[in-house]
């Protein structure tokens, strides 16, 4: 008998280079994905215009351009959810950054600020509120707070994230719960640390794991959604672990707060030292998409942590991506300039996860989250 496919479907939604953007500007630092709504691209420099380059905005919806124009910045983010576009200017080595805020629509400047210490990191945290981190402190900007709000201080980094790279920063949608991730390349691996701060504890700790993400789920049997952190790491082997954390405070009428985790296997490959870069809740199907920089995707069970499958996805290094709130899959950049998405192929899964993988509780569970998706107004929230 015939050995069942992979249970998703990958597709090419656009190729940048196929659209003007260089082949050696598909980076990191240049293209931002902060949504499934938009890619913010900085590329090319006029001869005639030296301290000027291009940005394109590109809607994700049907690739289609939504927004192309000059700037001196050297970093740009869209808004998650809002034709907003938000511009960083200075290096990280200048003392100076300054931020500006416009309308990609009407063009207009919103806000603009600035803060006198090189930063190191900045991402739209939510729809009105930019984070930005330099070597000492992490702030949050109100955009819309007060007309003239500028970036407040929330909470100090911690020391051992000194010489780390900062590659993401989350919170919580009640903004108690704060996770700054660095990596840190050493000989034979990437390690990963991760500053968790509890702000209304005014605790921090630091934890070991390469990538980090905060959720709102329902457990079986509760009665009330719960806040999740959920952790991805892997060590000098091949061996890794999911963690499904649910944070207080604790809601009347659910169980006690639930701490699963579960060890996943990284595939080998003798070129490459692969490890977790992204993780991404799946509420609709209870599932945890873990995503490595070499292009594995791991789907785990929210209820256990276990891990029902796992499949490549890209040949290339995915170095962004983001939740795809249509399909319920992701959406990810490959350094190749592919943007691809990843959907679960319903049926494909639940056999697999129920014949292969023998896990006949979570196959089940599957089946019903995914009968609940395809009812007329299907609920959000978990059996």
């Amino acid at each position: 008998m015939a050995e069942p496919g992979p249970p998703v479907t990958i597709n090419e939604l656009i190729n940048l280079t196929n659209v003007g953007i260089p082949a050696d500007q598909v980076t990191w630092c240049r293209v931002t994905l902060t949504s499934d709504r938009w890619i913010a691209v900085r590329h090319g420099k006029k001869k005639e215009e030296a301290d000027k380059s291009t940005v394109t905005v590109f809607s994700l919806k049907d690739g289609s351009i939504s927004y192309a124009g000059q700037t001196s910045a050297d970093s740009v983010i869209m808004n998650p959810q809002e034709p907003i576009i938000a511009l960083k200017c200075g290096c990280t080595c200048m003392s100076e950054q300054r931020f500006e805020i416009f309308n990609v629509e009407s063009k207009l400047l919103l806000t603009k600020t600035k803060i006198d210490e090189p930063v190191t990191y900045w991402t739209w945290l939510s729809s009105e509120i930019i984070a930005i981190i330099t070597d000492t402190t992490v702030y949050h900007w109100h955009l819309f707070k007060t007309k003239d709000s500028q970036p407040e201080k929330i909470f100090s980094r911690h020391s051992r994230l000194a010489f780390s790279e900062i590659i993401s920063y989350k919170a919580d949608a009640s903004l108690r719960w704060f996770a700054i991730t660095g990596l840190t390349p050493e000989e034979d691996k990437i390690s990963g640390l991760t500053q968790l701060y509890n702000a209304d504890e005014d605790i921090t700790q630091c934890i070991t794991c390469h990538a980090v993400c905060f959720d709102t789920y329902k457990f079986a049997g509760n009665n009330q959604p719960s806040t999740v952190f959920c952790v991805g790491s892997r060590d000098i082997h091949n061996h890794g672990k999911i963690h499904v954390i649910e944070l207080g405070p604790y809601k009347q009428g659910n169980f006690a707060p639930r701490n699963t985790y579960d060890h996943i296997h990284f595939e080998e490959d003798m070129e490459h030292y692969d490890f977790p870069v992204a993780l991404h809740v799946s509420i609709e199907y209870g599932l945890l998409f873990l995503l490595t920089k070499y292009g594995y995707l791991y789907l785990c069970d929210m209820e256990t942590s276990t891990c029902v499958c796992s499949t490549k996805v890209s040949k290339d290094i995915i170095f962004t991506s983001a939740l795809n709130s249509d399909t319920h899959g992701i959406i990810g950049v490959t350094r190749n300039g592919q943007v691809l998405t990843v959907d679960i192929k319903k049926e494909t899964l639940i056999n697999y996860v129920r014949d292969t993988a023998k896990k006949g509780n979570q196959a089940d569970r599957l089946e019903r989250a995914i009968i609940t998706i395809n009812e007329p107004g299907g609920s959000r929230e978990m059996p």
